[in-house]
């Protein structure tokens, strides 16, 4: 099991010392928990500082990572999965047909 809570807390401009804050317990104790074996009350706390649902904690098995924000005709996309990336790219492809 894999967690993404350090990449989710930089997203947020918010470190494991924030959250470990705003839980009430200790940086050491939090990191502990999430590099060990955290329970699904902990999981739960993390994910409510977040703001996230907790399965968004977890990254998924065996797909490729995907995010950040890409430019084309002075438009700005995020992009933070395969499919959003394809779907960006498709979009170009369609109005290169077009004209």
């Amino acid at each position: 099991m894999e967690l993404r809570i350090s990449e989710l807390a930089r997203q947020r401009g918010m470190t494991i010392a924030d959250i470990a804050k705003e839980i009430g317990i200790s940086r050491v104790n939090l990191s502990n928990s999430i590099n060990g074996n955290p329970t699904l009350s902990r999981l739960k706390e993390v994910a409510k500082v977040l703001n996230v649902e907790v399965s968004e904690l977890f990254k998924p098995a065996n797909l490729p990572q995907v995010s950040g924000y890409l430019e084309y005709r002075g438009e700005i996309t995020k992009v933070e999965s395969l499919d959003a990336l394809k779907e960006f790219v498709n979009k170009i492809d369609s109005e290169n047909i077009q004209q």
